[in-house]
């Protein structure tokens, strides 16, 4: 067999093969062999019929099944031959077989050629992995806020900074509301009913609390504020905004002491010592994986920012269309309207494609990294990721499997382990400094 490749951009490759005649005729003597143990044919009993009559009756089969063996057979034997790193054969064209002698053209996907980078001891740099004092303070007078009480302010008095207060308002630009004009503020700056607001300097818009100190219940105030000229809407920097709010309850915060009987109401027969403790252990939990997230990230950047490479383009662009999905229905999620997409369409096109040119790098060189370190992954490990999608869906691990080898995921499922198990293997032999 004869092989020859030529590179072309873009991760492509053309790889012409040809197969000689003492080949295709051990091939095709092998093919004939299975056909005439198995053959059917009226007359004579299985597997007994003279070859002279399989051949003819199976002519076009056993054409079809000649070309299809030998060239899938010439394509991996090609492939290990010329040690190539090949994705996905895209297509195979030019096939010919003349006189015994078998040919064909195939274009290839190629892994991007690049070379290794340096990853072990890089240096990352991470917080401290201590849980201050002060942070389970924080986490502490959260948790009574969370439990506090509102009462309605019975002294003679006008709304006051740090009250809460219960509103209904319009707001409007040159008398039109203020979403009409300006969509991507939305509706919010425009109206709203029984609205709770805490009165300080930046609660809502900034200046709005300062134009309701010392109203009363039930009081109408009118008033015009400024928006910031930096406000990162394009034309609303400097607009005025007049509202028209009423004023229907005032309240002030009762928050409930710190003590056991606190404790106890969160947890039942702890101390405010224990809970201090539970609280210490939780954020000491949220801090190591944020540490470890911060760690990652850091190798991932360090590690893309050594690699410059061509990329498959239709790799690159399916998953830059997977990552605009994401981002959209996230942002979906978080209330945004399709008018305020539309309007962003090309910043998110074209961070979801960076985003995604990232994601693929990134998985290239961690690929790369579980050859060289002669990293594997195991068929129980494929199986136990299987296990954890299926109890997160609430299915069975027997229709779980079904559905991953239905929808072809094995592979993916194992390439995610593996770069995975090739990061943490990155991470672990990081040099790593204390900010």
């Amino acid at each position: 067999m004869n092989a020859v490749v030529e590179p072309l951009p873009n991760c492509l490759a053309t790889l012409r093969v040809e197969v000689g005649p003492d080949r295709v005729k051990s091939t095709r003597e092998t093919l004939v062999h299975e056909l005439l143990k198995d053959a059917r044919i009226p007359g004579f009993r299985p597997g007994k019929a003279p070859r002279a009559v399989v051949e003819k009756r199976f002519q076009k089969q056993l054409s079809e099944d000649l070309e299809s063996r030998v060239l899938n057979e010439g394509i991996q034997e090609a492939i290990k031959e010329k040690s190539l790193r090949v994705l996905q054969v895209q297509n195979v064209d030019d096939v010919r077989l003349e006189a015994d002698a078998f040919s064909f053209s195939a274009t290839l996907v190629m892994v991007p050629e690049f070379e290794l980078p340096q990853y072990k001891g890089l240096e990352v740099s991470v917080p401290s992995e201590v849980v201050e004092e002060k942070a389970i303070d924080e986490a502490l007078e959260s948790l009574r806020e969370r439990q506090a009480d509102f009462v309605d302010i019975t002294e003679d008095r006008g709304a006051q900074m740090e009250d809460f207060v219960v509103v209904d308002y319009k707001g409007t630009v040159g008398g039109q509301p203020v979403h009409d004009v300006f969509p991507k503020v939305g509706k919010i700056l425009s109206e709203n009913e029984g609205f709770w607001l805490r009165m300080t300097e930046q609660s809502f818009f900034p200046g709005f609390c300062g134009n309701l100190v010392g109203a009363q219940i039930s009081e109408v105030r009118e008033f015009q504020i400024d928006v910031p000229a930096d406000f990162p809407v394009e034309g609303f920097g400097g607009q005025k905004l007049d509202y028209v709010v009423t004023v229907k309850e005032i309240k002030t915060r009762v928050l409930p002491e710190l003590n056991d009987a606190f404790a106890g109401g969160f947890l039942e027969g702890k101390t405010l010592a224990d809970l201090r403790e539970i609280v210490r252990q939780e954020l000491d939990t949220r801090l190591t994986a944020e540490i470890d997230g911060k760690k990652r990230d850091q190798v991932m950047e360090k590690l893309l920012a050594q690699v410059e490479c061509e990329l498959p383009e239709d790799m690159a662009r399916a998953e830059s269309n997977r990552v605009l999905s994401e981002v959209v229905q996230e942002n979906q999620r978080r209330g945004v309207t399709q008018e305020m997409l539309r309007e962003n369409e090309k910043e998110l096109v074209a961070t979801a494609s960076q985003t995604a040119r990232n994601r693929l790098k990134g998985s290239f060189i961690l690929s790369r990294i579980a050859e060289q370190e002669k990293i594997e992954v195991g068929y129980n490990e494929v199986l136990g990721r299987i296990a954890s999608m299926a109890r997160s869906t609430d299915m069975s691990m027997e229709k779980a499997v079904k559905e991953v080898r239905r929808r072809r995921m094995f592979q993916e499922i194992e390439s995610d382990i593996l770069t995975a198990k090739a990061l943490d293997f990155v991470v672990s032999n990081a040099t790593v400094t204390v900010a």
